[in-house]
């Protein structure tokens, strides 16, 4: 929860912080198409873990294989919130201004990810688990991470198009 707290805070500042815009471009180097795309890899890696979970969940003989998976499966996802404030650290406040319809998307899907990295780490101390409780984590998690890479798609295209300036002939 305090997790979910921390996302929203984070999405709070970064609204108010766009709205005290001077105008002016950052000194530092522009990393956020970097992040965006490390953010993005990170996405399709996960996509494959959450697929080979649902895949091997239908098989599994036993209680202790799944929670075992379900605890990997919280592990590998603990990451995902550290980079998210990485990539929206990354970006300028005329970025996020230009974006944030996108962002808040993104923070919405980042709290999805929040619930089920906990749903995760539940079930994997949860000594009777059923495999059928973990393929439905699996499959609430790919259509997160489903939703995450759409949006986190649109929001590098958006930052890459350049942005049209007047000419002007003096």
């Amino acid at each position: 929860m305090r997790r979910i707290v921390t996302l929203w805070g984070l999405a709070a500042l970064t609204v108010a912080a766009a709205s005290f815009n001077t105008g002016t471009m950052p000194l530092r180097s522009d990393s956020s198409r970097a992040e965006l795309a490390r953010l993005g890899q990170e996405y399709g890696d996960l996509q494959q873990w959450a697929a080979a979970i649902a895949a091997a969940s239908d098989t599994l003989p036993d209680a202790e294989r799944a929670r075992v998976l379900a605890d990997q499966l919280a592990r590998l996802m603990r990451p995902l919130e550290n980079d998210f404030e990485k990539t929206t650290a990354s970006l300028s406040t005329t970025q996020l201004e230009s974006i944030l319809p996108l962002w808040e998307r993104m923070a919405f899907a980042h709290a999805g990810f929040v619930l089920l990295q906990e749903q995760a780490a539940e079930l994997g101390g949860d000594p009777a688990l059923e495999p059928a409780e973990l393929h439905q984590l699996a499959d609430q998690l790919s259509a997160v991470l489903d939703f995450a890479a759409e949006v986190q798609q649109m929001v590098l295209e958006q930052l890459t198009t350049p942005i049209p300036t007047p000419i002007r002939l003096s």
